[in-house]
């Protein structure tokens, strides 16, 4: 039995099988998503996946300074606690085991396909594209900036014309590293995430003798005054709290995790991988916001006002010298550069699955000989390279809502799934429908 025989009845009429049955084997690989890949053919394994899942969600602890300057050190190191076991975990948990259960490049789509029929999926695959391309855009823009001031002192009167050839080259560079393969780019992350987690490494170690845990309890508007300088104990730890600012912060510091679905079909051994990689990036995530931010405050003199984007540089320069900040800098920058390679990856596959489901024209599901989507990751690019003009913080909104969206599809979606086909105790581990993988 060919491998379309074993969804034909499920998933396509008898014409429709009849058609794809009498296809050459050449042009068959289109609809392979539906069943499992050749486990050769996959390069992901745990460490790789939990690599590329971390840099789809995190990247490094840039970024987190906003909450305390809008909640104070307290609520901040709670929240960046509390938060993953709220959300993250389940989200991590979630997609561990859709992933395993579908494991096919279109990720989420299929699990939302699966549930609410084929329109839901293609709103669910627009959606989710739109918002990760756009989100990309951002990227090289960003490793620009962090560079800049480093080199020069006028980084606002850089011309346009070269921003934009700089935006470009980068573009091309980049998508030609994802073209080359998921190992490549697992391989990269893995590199990136030792170049831009040293920083922070040792700046915890060094920051831990330095470190005072009276200011990790002090009020948002009194975390310069300590007893040591005669200022009573401080429990106001609630006043003149901006809580909307303060969540939306660590919300989107800790999400992300289902974008790792888009490699569900290039994962070696997926009940056995999917676990311990989610369970390895959610403790990265953790550690890489939580030490950082714990040494940053408690280590450091500082006032609310002092923790804007980029308050960490100071931090890092403050607890180690001028070379540990300079350093700290370079791991924002090339960090930045690893959150591109991720979310291109992402995107790029989940096109070629939704092309292999039927949802958007097959061209896009052709792969290259390093087994990637090359039409995808073309039209990726493309789209970067127009978003890249728009201002930015008009946009970022609009997002942010299309992504909550999708994310609510597909939480719905898990729990349609888990109602309609509870699990199969004889099915491999994370199976919701008694799907079997082949060995």
């Amino acid at each position: 039995m060919s491998v379309y025989s074993q969804y034909s009845q499920s998933n396509f009429s008898n014409d429709e099988f009849d058609e794809i049955e009498g296809l050459h084997a050449e042009d068959s690989k289109l609809f392979t998503s539906r069943c499992v890949q050749d486990d050769s053919r996959r390069s992901l394994g745990v460490l790789s996946l939990a690599v590329l899942t971390y840099y789809g969600v995190s990247g490094g602890p840039f970024g987190i300074e906003p909450s305390v300057q809008a909640g104070g050190p307290l609520l901040a190191i709670v929240g960046f606690l509390l938060m993953p076991l709220v959300w993250s975990v389940p989200e991590a948990l979630i997609t561990a085991e859709l992933s395993s259960t579908y494991p096919e490049a279109s990720g989420f789509v299929a699990w939302v396909e699966e549930a609410f029929g084929e329109k839901a999926g293609l709103v669910e695959g627009y959606l989710s594209w739109m918002s990760g391309v756009t989100d990309n855009a951002i990227y090289p823009i960003l490793f620009l900036e962090y560079l800049l001031p480093e080199f020069s002192d006028a980084s606002d009167d850089i011309s346009p014309y070269y921003r934009t050839t700089f935006m470009i080259l980068v573009n091309i560079a980049l998508t030609y590293i994802n073209y080359r393969g998921l190992k490549v780019v697992g391989t990269l992350a893995s590199v990136v995430a030792v170049l831009s987690l040293s920083p922070f490494i040792l700046m915890c170690l060094i920051g831990v003798f330095k470190l005072n845990s009276e200011r990790l309890f002090k009020s948002p508007d009194n975390m310069t005054c300590l007893a040591s300088d005669g200022c009573d104990s401080d429990s106001r730890w609630f006043d003149n709290v901006k809580w909307s600012p303060l969540l939306n912060n660590i919300f989107w510091n800790v999400n992300y995790f289902d974008s790792a679905s888009a490699f569900a079909g290039d994962v070696k051994n997926p009940g056995y991988t999917w676990p311990r990689a989610m369970f390895i990036a959610v403790l990265m995530v953790v550690l890489n916001y939580l030490l950082p931010l714990i040494v940053a405050i408690g280590a450091t003199q500082s006032n609310r006002s002092d923790w804007n984007e980029g308050y960490l540089t100071t931090a890092a320069t403050s607890i180690g010298g001028d070379w540990l900040g300079a350093w700290t800098v370079f791991a924002a920058a090339i960090s930045n550069l690893a959150l591109y390679q991720a979310e291109m990856s992402a995107d790029s596959f989940q096109l070629m699955g939704m092309a292999e489901r039927g949802l958007i024209p097959v061209f896009f599901g052709y792969k290259s000989s390093y087994n990637t989507p090359t039409y995808s990751l073309v039209l990726g690019s493309v789209v970067i390279v127009i978003i890249s003009f728009f201002p930015f913080m008009k946009i970022v909104e609009i997002l942010n809502l299309l992504y909550c969206f999708a994310l609510i599809l597909e939480f719905a979606a898990f729990i349609k799934l888990r109602i309609s086909a509870p699990n199969d105790s004889n099915s491999p581990l994370f199976q919701l429908k008694g799907h079997s993988e082949s060995p």
